[in-house]
């Protein structure tokens, strides 16, 4: 339960009422339960669509349901695409790459990717009907397997950090279990569709992982959350297609 509440804590603003103290352990057992948070947000913001449809218009149920993300997830993973595209787009080499997006004040680059993502992940909010409302319960998901997977799969780039805390590299037994928890909620909640995403998001996250590391000998805390960010739009970009 630790561990589960540890990873409600730092991926969610949703009130837990402990005062738990978390050592790096408890942070890198929590990942296993990374998938089921991404569930718990899929499923506040399914249902708060369900509601607001049924009260309001599209365009302003899409605005409310793009305000709840935001409030629920406190933009910890928007934080993060703001300083990766900084020091991505602003720095010059990898060390420079780095030291931007150590900079808590956002840059040119980092604002304007800010707002093209609420942008885009609100017109595919103004899309939602019943029939996209499953994808909308599996895009969390899939971008909070996402993080995992670049946990495991890359090196971190820094010798310390915030993500630091998660970086499970090489965790195979971590690899396996959560993406075997993913892989039974999207087949569970699309069937055969569900297989389709899964695998189509998977490809894009590593590619864009790949990308990351390629410009900064590795990934950060920063990155994690980019990727996060951007798996859950592919996701419902996908999802368009398939329904």
């Amino acid at each position: 339960m630790k561990y589960f509440l540890c990873a409600l804590t730092f991926l969610t603003r949703i009130p837990v009422g402990t005062n738990n103290i978390y050592e790096q352990d408890d942070f890198q057992k929590s990942i296993y339960f990374f998938p089921i948070i991404g569930l718990i947000i899929g499923g506040i913001l399914g249902g708060s669509y369900y509601l607001l449809a049924k009260i309001f218009p599209q365009p302003v149920s899409a605005a409310l349901l793009l305000l709840i993300y935001v409030f629920i997830t406190g933009g910890l993973h928007l934080d993060g695409l703001t300083d990766t595209v900084d020091g991505i787009y602003g720095g010059r080499d990898r060390e420079d790459r780095l030291r931007i997006m150590r900079d808590t004040h956002p840059g040119a680059f980092g604002v304007i990717a800010a707002v093209l993502v609420l942008l885009l992940k609100y017109s595919l909010y103004t899309q939602l009907d019943l029939k996209l409302l499953f994808y909308l319960f599996a895009a969390p998901v899939l971008g909070r397997q996402a993080m995992v997977w670049l946990q495991i799969i890359f090196p971190y780039a820094r010798k310390e950090g915030l993500g630091k805390l998660f970086t499970s590299y090489a965790n195979l037994s971590l690899f396996a279990v959560t993406t075997g928890i993913t892989l039974v909620i999207l087949i569970s909640l699309l069937k055969v569709a569900g297989l389709y995403l899964f695998l189509l998001t998977g490809i894009f996250s590593l590619l864009l992982a790949w990308y990351f590391s390629r410009m900064l000998g590795g990934l950060t805390g920063d990155t994690y959350g980019a990727s996060c960010e951007l798996t859950e739009i592919f996701a419902l970009l996908i999802a368009l297609l398939l329904v």
